[in-house]
């Protein structure tokens, strides 16, 4: 009788308590704030923002990549850090990125670093991003 008690108040406290492993990403619709830095541009490129829901399943922002030939092709999570690789191909133009993200609750950062194909001569872009969530997907 001892054993099961014990049993199922060991059981009760895995249900109730979180685990301490894991994503710290609240799901929602997230604002996202990307600065491009481009080797040899004169100027800085303006910053740019979209809306995307983001989610345990879905982490990586990559609304701007989406209908563009991208496809995230690995993923890992160690903590509240996403760390993957996406390759695109546009038309023929080649471009992979990896990137690392830290989560944090409600708010999010982050770079990309994406090294352009042979057709675009190798460039390497570095982009900066930022996120905060601004409430419920539907």
């Amino acid at each position: 009788m001892m054993k099961r008690t014990v049993a199922g108040l060991m059981l009760c406290m895995l249900i109730a308590v979180p685990p301490a492993w894991g994503l710290d990403l609240m799901p929602g619709k997230y604002e996202i704030t990307s600065k491009v830095e481009m080797p040899g541009m004169p100027g800085a490129m303006p910053p740019q923002t979209v809306v995307q829901c983001l989610d345990q399943q879905d982490p990586v922002p990559n609304a701007a990549a989406g209908g563009q030939g991208c496809e995230i092709t690995d993923m890992n999570t160690k903590g509240n850090t996403v760390t993957y690789t996406m390759e695109c191909d546009q038309q023929g133009a080649k471009m992979k990125s990896t990137g690392r993200i830290t989560f944090n609750g409600d708010t999010f950062e982050g770079s990309t670093e994406t090294v352009m194909g042979p057709e675009a001569g190798g460039m390497t872009i570095t982009t900066v991003i930022m996120g905060k969530r601004i409430g419920a997907c539907k």
